[in-house]
């Protein structure tokens, strides 16, 4: 009965997406129950993602999952903004130079400890809220001049485009999960509970050269991510 009244509340907009609900002592008082029957239903409206619990802050209406669509901009997600970040991810310059991995050596076919060039972007909703932590790796030894471009445009298909590279598309696209760190839970606002969502791309020159490395790491209770399209 408690969770067919508020989800009701819900449906009719009473209780708002974004708003929390009162506290369980408080839903335990008004429908004259104990907190561990309030509790079930709370959790009853989480599996029905309804509603959203967030650890020390408490329950919250659900807000609609937002579409991060992979096949339609090969720059961006649609629908969302991406702006470079003010400091880095884990470092303190969001446009930096690093050693390749082995990881980004053999997906960029560059040797390992070969010069990247990172760049750290941030990516947010319409109403500013954090969706994404995004680090696009570049080999430097086949752009040379890319950080400076990056620089003067701040504007990465453009800095592209000053390396005569204007058409690119995706090569694959890779999906896993884990657990964030404490730093990415306070950036993307998550709970402890809630697991990153972690989206790699590779991006490909027409000539089939990899142009770069995209990892984007996305608030898993959010977003929803897809591609329609078939990849090259």
């Amino acid at each position: 009965m408690i969770a067919n009244d508020l989800a009701a509340k819900i449906a009719s907009g009473e209780l708002a997406p974004g708003v929390r609900l009162p506290t369980e002592n408080a839903l335990a008082k008004h429908y004259a129950v104990n907190r561990h029957t309030v509790r079930r239903s709370i959790q009853r409206l989480v599996m029905e993602d309804l509603v959203q619990v967030t650890q020390g802050r408490g329950s919250f209406v659900r807000r609609p999952l937002i579409n991060i669509d992979y096949s339609s901009d090969i720059y961006a997600p649609s629908d969302v903004n991406i702006e470079l970040a003010k400091r880095g991810h884990g470092h303190e310059n969001p446009v930096r130079i690093e050693p390749a991995t082995a990881q980004m050596a053999k997906a960029l076919q560059i040797k390992i400890s070969d010069p990247m060039a990172v760049i750290d972007f941030v990516v947010r909703s319409a109403d500013e809220e954090v969706l994404a932590l995004i680090s696009r790796t570049m080999p430097l030894k086949r752009m040379p001049g890319i950080l400076d471009a990056f620089r003067e445009t701040q504007n990465l298909p453009k800095a592209l485009e000053r390396m005569n590279i204007r058409q690119i598309k995706r090569k694959w696209v890779r999906m896993r999960a884990r657990a964030a760190t404490a730093d990415e839970r306070a950036a993307l606002a998550i709970s402890a509970h809630t697991p990153l969502l972690i989206v790699g791309c590779l991006f490909v020159s027409v000539h089939g050269d990899p142009v770069f490395h995209d990892c984007s790491l996305f608030a898993s209770d959010k977003v929803e991510v897809y591609s329609h399209a078939q990849l090259g």
